[in-house]
């Protein structure tokens, strides 16, 4: 999979989706994908294959295991994932779910 994989994925499943950051306020849910670091495989000072680790953060309004399902079973079924457990942020008074993976 890849970065524009997951966008189109997104679209074709009704989800809100974004790299990095929504350029205006987006009501949840949605979701959003970072690139917090690599594990490329490099010799003689060259990246031979590139490995980006990408954390898909979930916002919800309410625990919405349904959706959770169709991200898991709709946009992930190709990738191996790994996902924190579901988190109740108070001060945004929202749920988050972050699976992370390498592409």
């Amino acid at each position: 999979m890849t970065l524009e994989d997951l966008k189109i994925r997104c679209e074709e499943n009704d989800i809100l989706y974004s790299y990095g950051a929504f350029q205006e306020e987006v009501k949840p849910p949605h979701l959003v994908a970072t690139e917090p670091k690599t594990n490329n495989f490099m010799a003689d000072n060259r990246v031979y294959k590139r490995i980006s680790t990408i954390k898909l953060d979930l916002t919800m309004n309410y625990l919405d295991l349904d959706l959770v399902k169709k991200v898991e079973e709709k946009i992930l079924y190709d990738v191996c994932w790994n996902k924190t457990e579901e988190t109740y942020l108070s001060n945004e008074k929202v749920w988050e779910v972050s699976y992370f993976f390498e592409i």
